[in-house]
């Protein structure tokens, strides 16, 4: 409880009402923090005060009752005491604040994205966020995008630093070792995937996953953002289906030829593009299902 309560002083307070429900000893009511921690277990001898006491126990007669000072911790808290009014019922409840962020001081409202932004250790912005986490993503492709982004999955290369006995062949093309680069775009299947989708925004197959994010960064802002937004999903299921596609290999010993597997993935782009509404788009642009047949869909 105590633990708690501590770690708790750097993000909540108590503004004094009462009295009534602010604990003496392990509510962050002074400047001194929890005093608790500053006395110590000895902390509710010294003071002729119990463990579970609220402040309002501290005070007779409207002024703060506590024995003469017998420490350099005593005093200091006594003090501290002579700049806080001592709490009246005309003050109303005690009132517990959080802190509103890492500039600003505490507020009564709590919000838990600022809480968890004061509490994580955060890490330099990425480039490629806005191509795998957008509104109109596929959760389960933006997932798999993610790890591949990350070089997490669990290709074979990876499972062979691990020491574990697999063979190092890329099980689409039987051809380089199977590495996260090699199976999304230096395979001859996953290059025949993707030759299928070029038209006049892709001229020819992405070498890399750089290349698809730095691509998507200069449609931004300009008139062709939307087709950035077909690009990034298209990314993302090509992505996720050879990665599916790979483990149905692996593990079902089924498999769907290079020629037919660009079918799947338009078949998957068709009903997300259905699936969103169009209002998305302000007239008169075209809507994301027609920038797809236009610039990028083999059956335009």
């Amino acid at each position: 409880m105590l633990q708690l309560r501590d770690s708790l002083g750097n993000f909540m307070r108590c503004s004094l009402g009462d009295g009534s429900t602010a604990y003496f000893w392990f509510d962050y009511w002074t400047e001194l923090g929890p005093l608790y921690t500053m006395f110590g277990p000895s902390g509710p001898r010294s003071l002729r005060i119990s463990l579970d006491a609220t402040v309002a126990e501290a005070v007779v007669d409207g002024s703060w009752h506590l024995p003469p000072a017998r420490s350099e911790l005593a005093e200091t808290l006594q003090i501290i005491l002579t700049t806080i009014p001592p709490p009246v019922q005309a003050n109303g409840h005690d009132v517990y604040l959080w802190r509103g962020g890492r500039t600003s001081g505490f507020i009564k409202s709590f919000s838990s994205r600022v809480t968890w932004d004061l509490l994580r250790v955060a890490s330099p912005v990425v480039d490629w966020h806005s191509t795998v986490w957008f509104k109109e993503q596929i959760p389960r492709c933006s997932f798999i995008t993610w790890l591949s982004m990350l070089a997490r999955l669990p290709t074979r290369d990876r499972l062979l630093s691990w020491g574990l006995n697999v063979p190092s062949a890329c099980v689409l093309c039987d051809n380089g070792v199977e590495s996260h680069s090699h199976l999304f775009f230096e395979c001859s299947y996953a290059t025949a995937v993707w030759s299928c989708f070029c038209g006049r925004f892709l001229d020819s197959p992405p070498v890399a996953l750089s290349s698809i994010v730095s691509y998507c960064h200069q449609l931004q802002g300009s008139h062709s953002a939307s087709a950035g937004i077909v690009i990034k999903l298209l990314l993302q299921i090509i992505v996720y289906q050879l990665w599916r596609e790979r483990n149905m290999r692996i593990f079902r010993g089924s498999s769907v030829p290079a020629a037919s597997f660009f079918r799947v993935v338009d078949r998957a782009m068709r009903d997300r593009l259905l699936s969103l509404r169009v209002s998305a788009i302000a007239p008169p642009s075209p809507s994301l299902l027609e920038l797809y047949f236009w610039f990028i869909s083999p059956f335009s």
